[in-house]
């Protein structure tokens, strides 16, 4: 049994569920409170020694970070497949993971802190909004690669972990104040729109957002 420790709106954790969801494994979802700190209780520290999510144990495996976890369930569980068959197409879905998992969530704190982290009344209004433009622009880049691509998904005609990581990012920025404009980002306005209607997006919602 594979048992899944993550945190409600963590886009790290929701990227590995949407793995598990997509490639129909049986998992026990283990939603860890941040605010009652229980990422960071010594059960899970050995776990992830960061305190951090997600955490994968499979029987005595036990693994942690996302980008190892979903290369773990791609190897262990390859059908279906959610990488392409030729080396070329591989790497552009894991340039795409980086470019979400490392470029697009670095850029992202700076919203995250003034936005979710800082009381309305004390937040940098100017700082907030340079922050969003900088966000907007990534999303902007993206919209120029996956749509030069030509195909109805990130890195082309199917789903792959490339969409499955950009998912997570893209709706937290909305959350933060950075929408998809239809006008200016039409191919991730349609992608997205696909997406929200995948089984696999309803089953790994966060748990959190759905009552606010």
């Amino acid at each position: 049994m594979l048992r899944f420790y993550y945190g409600s709106g963590s886009p790290y954790s929701w990227r590995v569920q949407l793995v598990l969801e997509e490639k129909g494994l049986v998992y026990e979802p283990v939603l860890l409170s941040f605010q009652k700190g229980e990422h960071k209780t010594a059960a899970h520290l050995a776990r992830h020694p960061h305190g951090k999510v997600p955490a994968l144990a499979d029987d005595d495996l036990v693994l942690y970070e996302s980008t190892p976890i979903v290369e773990y369930l791609e190897e262990r569980h390859p059908a279906p497949a959610l990488l392409p068959a030729d080396p070329g197409g591989r790497a552009t879905v894991r340039i795409e993971e980086a470019e979400a998992v490392l470029y697009f969530g670095d850029t992202f704190r700076s919203v995250a802190r003034q936005a979710f982290f800082t009381p309305a009344e004390r937040r940098d209004q100017a700082a907030l909004a340079e922050a969003r433009t900088t966000v907007r622009g990534e999303l902007d880049r993206l919209e120029q690669r996956a749509s030069a691509r030509g195909g109805d998904y990130v890195a082309g005609p199917t789903l792959t972990r490339a969409d499955l990581s950009w998912v997570p990012f893209v709706e937290i920025a909305a959350r933060g104040g950075v929408d998809l404009q239809p006008a200016l980002t039409p191919w991730l306005h349609a992608w997205l729109e696909r997406m929200r209607a995948r089984p696999s997006y309803a089953r790994s919602y966060p748990p959190h957002w759905r009552a606010s």
